[in-house]
């Protein structure tokens, strides 16, 4: 099925659109409910505002993603790895991870644990 220059709404229950390509498209409102997105490939793509519930994110890579003013509630985040990133006012528990960090590297320089 092949759907060009059109601005309906669709309403897709209980159908398989495995290994679709959707390129150029105004997705905005739209609502996913029980969804298997897994090994897709999300690139060049505007989620500002939108919310995720109840994901499975595990193995998922996040390249050049602007996350500010991000907040994660209630997450699992057991062997996450953060490099090269850009902290400003980052918080962790209401605890700055600069501050975290910048304590962490003195006691380095110190000669403590």
């Amino acid at each position: 099925m092949e759907v060009h220059d059109t601005r309906d709404v669709l309403n897709v229950r209980n159908a398989s659109a495995a290994n679709s390509t959707f390129d150029d498209v105004n997705l905005s409102n739209t609502r996913f409910h029980d969804v298997n997105l897994s090994a897709a490939r999300i690139e060049k793509t505007n989620l500002s505002n939108s919310k995720v519930e109840d994901a499975n994110l595990s193995n998922v890579s996040f390249t050049n993603v602007n996350m500010s003013s991000v907040s994660f509630t209630n997450v699992n985040m057991s062997n996450v790895k953060i490099e090269d990133a850009e902290i400003a006012g980052m918080m962790i528990n209401g605890i700055s991870v600069r501050d975290l960090l910048q304590a962490y590297e003195a006691a380095g320089r110190s000669g403590g644990n």
